[in-house]
């Protein structure tokens, strides 16, 4: 058994295109070498799917997260926003996980992790995760970036 992360992104006329984990980090990490000129200008939805993979096929969703990606008008990602996005939601699973020495009279709370995690994430309908999940475990085709 051993696990695989899977990259959908849902085009603004809701087709569903997979995209390769390896071409995706490069996309993170050299936007301008690594372009997608399909989604140029535009903010689109995305799945990051982990899958349990058994004798080299899927057998089960073990995550799903669903994310916003925005790209330039010349179809680079804006990798700022999603690493800023990424350690929002990084800095929000650790406060629940370490414990943090806070003033019970304290009045304010700083919420602007939760501010930014929350405007890079999308729920999609009951159908549409059906379809990631159906995708994600090879039982529905989808096109590939």
């Amino acid at each position: 058994m051993s696990y695989s992360t899977r990259i959908y992104i849902l085009g603004p006329d809701d087709t569903l295109y997979r995209l390769a984990s390896a071409k995706f980090s490069r996309m993170v990490d050299d936007p301008t070498r690594h372009r997608v000129e399909r989604f140029a200008g535009q903010r689109v939805r995305m799945a990051e799917v982990i899958v349990e993979v058994r004798d080299r096929a899927p057998c089960a969703v073990v995550r799903l997260v669903y994310e916003m990606l925005g790209f330039d008008a010349e179809g680079r990602l804006d990798r700022d926003a999603f690493i800023r996005r990424n350690a929002a939601l990084a800095e929000l699973a650790m406060n629940s996980v370490i414990p943090r020495m806070v003033d019970v009279e304290k009045a304010v709370v700083d919420a602007g992790s939760r501010f930014v995690a929350r405007g890079g994430t999308w729920h999609p309908s009951a159908a549409l995760d059906q379809e990631f999940l159906r995708a994600a475990l090879d039982e529905t085709p989808c096109k590939r970036l």
